[in-house]
């Protein structure tokens, strides 16, 4: 039985991954600060889960030892990610180091400490959820933006250090997916049905690392706006100020 841990894994796109990868038959180990969640998915696929709070160095740190205590690591998914959203200087200090500390810091300790720990299998992949606005900037939540494409680069440049090891690095770009956070950072939820079920972003992702994709960019509308943000720019930031910013 292959074994895939999964950050964030309590609820939306970490509980979508965790049935998919489930359902082919990986044992699952979640990562999530959410107790109560946790405890429903396990129940529902006879998971396990380490609660801890990813955003101090303490919380990454426990994760290590649960993790030496089972299988070897099929697959590594960082997940976790949280927001805050608003004119950028009204949002406080400390809500921006949140971000920082939960979407950026904690994939590159957690990931540096089960290398150094030799706890994944061989041929192993480690998945890093990024965003479609790495490719369109994400005006009135700047931090999580910066903090997504900070995620594409450190993975394609993990990418590079561990082919030797036959360690295989996957960077998926979601745009909008149908989850509670959308629902809760979103300036407006009118076209809520328009975006991606987490179920089906969850098997885009499943085929992608069983293909060994470097890069996902998840549905063909996607791909589209991924294309537009690369080789037009100002007419992406025209559109984002429009539908986000000017909507706060």
């Amino acid at each position: 039985m292959k074994h895939a841990v999964i950050t964030g894994a309590a609820h939306g796109i970490g509980k979508a991954l965790a049935h998919r990868f489930a359902q082919e038959g990986y044992a699952i180990t979640g990562v999530d600060i959410d107790a109560a969640g946790a405890a429903r998915v396990e129940r529902e696929l006879n998971a396990r889960f380490v609660i801890t709070d990813l955003r101090s160095d303490t919380g990454i740190a426990r994760v290590l030892p649960k993790l030496i205590q089972g299988k070897p690591i099929d697959v590594l998914i960082h997940n976790a990610g949280i927001n805050a959203v608003g004119r950028f200087p009204d949002i406080s200090i400390e809500n921006h180091e949140r971000v920082i500390a939960v979407n950026f810091y904690a994939p590159m300790l957690l990931t540096a400490a089960l290398l150094k720990a030799d706890l994944f299998a061989k041929g192993a992949s480690i998945v890093f959820i990024s965003s479609l606005s790495h490719y369109t900037s994400y005006p009135g939540a700047a931090t999580y933006a910066a903090t997504k494409s900070g995620l594409a680069s450190y993975a394609r440049s993990l990418s590079i250090a561990l082919a030797p090891q036959n360690i295989h690095v996957t960077t998926v770009f979601p745009g909008p997916t149908r989850t509670a956070h959308a629902r809760r950072h979103s300036p407006h939820n009118t076209r809520e049905e328009k975006r991606m079920p987490p179920e089906k972003l969850a098997h885009h992702v499943f085929r992608g690392v069983q293909k060994k994709k470097h890069l996902i960019v998840p549905g063909a509308t996607n791909r589209m706006v991924a294309l537009l943000g690369k080789w037009c720019p100002p007419l992406m930031a025209y559109a984002m100020r429009k539908i986000i910013l000017e909507k706060l």
